[in-house]
């Protein structure tokens, strides 16, 4: 077939969202160029972006495949060969064999235990077309609020916290603020590792304009040294480990005690709530001096922050433009109080006045290229598309019409439950409240906890993988696993980046025989399942294969389009513009390299979108909300504070998960609630062990504090180690290592270590410095902590037998109660030396 020689598309990794062109030879992929018109990276690319086609082709999965003793949960039966995906576990089948049993089973299930016994594990790597019609799927045919997707460990304390402060996800921002602010900061957020083309953009602005920075960060990363070398004056960083919210409490001691300019007063009068109780606690509690056994900074420190910080926002109110922006990444909101952290920091951009106008205002930064499209489509527990829940009846039965299923089914999935949200899910399977369980382009690697949690509550459920690559961790168990078509090989579809950017990625149209796009699996499973459960399948799913023998996924986005009317996220102003000026849909996104959303009417859309959120820049008179989304129209400021007067207690408690059988975290909420109130973290080393020869730390104690991240060269867990470059770049698994704590414990530099907690182990080699042999000898690391990425945890291998890297083995479940994000940056942990 005729495939252009350069597809314009966005990357297939971080949320940043930038221009790629997909080059290609005869109907195949052979590489990857930056596009220099898009306005996200301007011809600028990372090495994961460049090198994205080289993992394309390896490995790929081409038939059905069936395991040969299959979980039957109708019959009673659960697989003895799961953890294993060696040919002689599996059989090949069919696309309609594999379809008959999945049906038989999900339709069984859904009759005999009800909806919600079913659960998916989606991804923010999905267009936004499949992405809507997997929680068409899960909520309005099956029944079921068990729904969740790895967006769930990356952004959902960004998007609680925005709900709670400004009544509505995403961030208001744009990345030509970059360009306008006067300082910016970074909290728990490496971007140069995991958002370059904004590290450099930023490090740009700085060179030429002079701004302040800051990053708050454990280690000292790329990012740090980066600022430091174009202007070491004015780079700030503070080495806290979870200090974050003691630290904006303490800024904000400094701006409203030495720089009463800085706040602005008028405004938070005007469009804000409970700013009195929360200057109060910030005047009385919070001083650099009270904040500082927490927060760990020198307060002469915070109050020279502070002081850059009051300059910044006054001068961009002055102006009208600039003023402080702040970025957060994945790091940030992984903590217990993951949603605090947000509502913390946009209490002290409020009381600063730092939103509302280009050049400032909170920033969140997601790890995938759809992330963002997981949440506009409400693909979560709970969630409809467009910024609503289950509990909004109007809402819901707008939404019951577009998806054409009855609105009383929708109601009654209104009130079911899934505590505890994607590891709540797993803790439910474990006690068997989730029978069956579909992964759609996520792996279950990503979750904390894999030896006492994950991998024995996936041994007990019907699992239905839809996979690219054959030996693929979430092949290990699957009972049923359907071949994916991939990023590069679609036929269309979209992607919103983080500045809330639609974006066509389109494709060859020509994927590796055999394959199926992800929307087209979800299309003819949900029609059939439907129909077995006595809806009209048709109906729900009027889509038609074209000409190419695939469904078009334009047509999906039309339906989408349709149904964002009237919500803060309307999109109907594109549906005129076609009407009036006859351009496609997809066309006006391509034509503006990317639609940000909202697009209510006409002029909007015609303009490429709203760039800016709140206060009156939508340019959207009728919009149905006040300056902010919440009900009464304002910013609602809530207090945070941390408390770390019962942390010993506490933690105590939550140690029992993972380590105590039958102790589950949905029968103990108020554990956690506890814990997030308070600022905690989720365990605390055993600190007066540390210090000495790893052979003379006993073997329960755990004296080192353990972070998990990412590195540059490598994109979340498995899906990068396929590509030769990115590969060979990093090739495995280490652990960054202060220079003290390596010569006490007796560890050299490239020593092959076992990393140990209280519920598993990784193998690891010594990083010990900058000049490391140990590639990529990057960042350096506070006394007493340590740090891995996740990225390389299969990169030995997926197979149980020879995979010894799997950082996930060792990770705590506890979560942030209402985000529902765990805390993968503070485990307790100890060295032992394999020599």
């Amino acid at each position: 077939m005729d495939v252009p020689n350069d597809i314009p598309a966005q990357c297939p990794y971080c949320g940043v969202g930038c221009g790629t062109l997909i080059q290609t030879e005869k109907g195949r992929i052979v590489g990857m160029k930056p596009d220099p018109d898009h306005p996200t990276n301007t011809g600028l690319q990372c090495i994961k972006g460049l090198t994205s086609a080289e993992a394309i082709y390896v490995d790929r999965l081409t038939k059905p495949l069936i395991r040969i003793d299959h979980t039957d949960i109708l019959a009673g039966t659960e697989s003895a060969t799961k953890g294993r995906f060696g040919d002689e576990v599996f059989r090949e089948a069919t696309w309609e064999e594999a379809e008959e049993l999945i049906v038989s089973q999900t339709v069984g299930i859904v009759q005999q235990y009800g909806g919600n016994a079913v659960g998916l594990y989606g991804s923010g790597q999905l267009p936004v077309e499949g992405q809507y019609l997997e929680n068409l799927f899960m909520k309005g045919v099956i029944g079921s609020n068990t729904i969740e997707a790895n967006a769930r460990m990356c952004m959902t304390s960004a998007v609680t916290g925005y709900f709670k402060s400004l009544g509505s996800d995403t961030p208001p921002t744009a990345y030509e603020d970059i360009e306008l602010s006067d300082m910016v900061t970074h909290w728990g957020h490496n971007p140069r590792g995991a958002h370059p083309i904004v590290f450099w953009r930023i490090a740009d602005h700085k060179q030429r304009n002079g701004i302040p920075t800051l990053i708050v960060d454990p280690r000292r990363t790329g990012s740090v040294q980066g600022y430091e070398g174009i202007n070491p004056e004015n780079s700030y960083h503070m080495q806290t480990i979870n200090g974050d919210i003691s630290i904006h409490n303490a800024i904000a001691h400094v701006l409203l005690t030495d720089h009463e300019e800085a706040c602005n007063m008028e405004f938070l009068r005007q469009s804000t709530t409970g700013w009195e109780e929360y200057i109060e606690a910030c005047k009385t509690r919070y001083s650099p001096e009270q904040a500082e056994e927490i927060s760990m900074i020198d307060p002469a420190y915070i109050r020279e922050v502070a002081a850059k910080w009051a300059e910044a926002s006054i001068l961009g109110r002055e102006r009208g433009r600039g003023g402080v922006l702040s970025f957060w990444g994945i790091g940030y909101n992984q903590h217990l109080h993951g949603q605090n952290n947000t509502v913390s920091l946009i209490n002290l951009m409020a009381l600063s006045g730092n939103i509302g106008r280009p050049g400032c205002g909170p920033f969140s930064m997601p790890g995938q290229p759809n992330a963002m499209g997981e949440r506009l489509t409400g693909g979560l527990t709970g969630r409809l598309p467009f910024n609503q829940g289950l509990g909004n009846e109007e809402w819901r039965n707008h939404i019951a019409d577009s998806w054409r299923v009855p609105r009383e089914r929708l109601a009654a999935v209104a009130p079911l439950q899934n505590t505890g949200y994607a590891i709540g899910m797993m803790e439910r399977a474990m006690k068997g409240d989730v029978k069956a369980m579909f992964l759609i382009y996520a792996t279950h690697i990503d979750l904390p906890d894999q030896h006492t949690l994950v991998r024995p509550a996936l041994t007990k459920t019907f699992n239905v993988v839809q996979e690219i690559y054959r030996h693929a961790p979430n092949n290990l168990y699957a009972d049923v696993i359907l071949p994916a078509s991939t990023w590069g090989e679609w036929v269309g579809g979209t992607y919103i980046q983080s500045e809330r950017r639609f974006y066509v990625t389109d494709g060859t149209a020509n994927p590796v025989p055999g394959t199926m796009p992800d929307m087209d699996m979800v299309i003819d499973k949900g029609r059939a399942i439907a129909n077995g459960l006595g809806l009209d399948g048709d109906a729900i799913f009027p889509y038609q294969r074209k000409e190419n023998g695939f469904y078009d996924p334009e047509e999906v986005f039309r339906d989408l389009v349709e149904a964002s009317r009237g919500s803060d996220a309307d999109l109907t102003g594109m549906l005129e513009v076609e009407e009036r000026d006859g351009i496609g849909l997809y066309d006006q996104i391509r034509q503006h390299k990317g639609i940000q959303w909202p697009a209510p009417t006409y002029e909007i859309a015609k303009q490429g979108g709203t760039t800016r959120r709140y206060m009156n820049q939508e340019g959207w008179t009728d919009r149905p909300y006040g300056d902010f989304r919440t009900p009464d129209g304002k910013l609602h400021i809530h207090l945070c504070e941390q408390d770390y007067s019962q942390r010993e207690e506490i933690t105590r408690e939550m140690s029992r998960a993972g380590t105590e059988e039958g102790y589950y975290f949905i029968d103990h909420m108020d554990v956690l609630v506890k814990a997030r109130d308070m600022g905690l973290t989720p365990e605390l080393p055993d600190f007066d062990f540390g210090g000495r020869a790893a052979a003379e730390i006993p073997q329960d104690k755990y004296p080192f504090w353990l972070g998990l991240g990412v590195v540059y060269e490598h994109f979340h867990t498995s899906k990068t180690i396929r590509s030769g470059t990115t590969r060979r770049l990093v090739p495995e698994m280490y652990i960054e290592m202060h220079p003290e704590d390596a010569e006490e414990l007796g560890v050299s530099d490239g020593e092959w270590v076992k990393v140990v907690t209280r519920r598993g182990h990784y193998e690891a080699r010594a990083s010990i410095g900058l000049d490391s042999i140990v590639r990529p000898a990057r960042n350096t690391v506070p006394k007493g902590y340590m740090f891995s990425p996740w990225n390389l945890s299969v990169a030995d291998s997926a197979d149980p037998e020879e995979n010894k890297w799997l950082v996930n083995g060792v990770s705590h479940r506890a979560f942030d109660p209402v985000s529902g994000q765990a805390d993968f940056k503070k485990l307790a942990m100890r060295i032992e030396r394999m020599t």
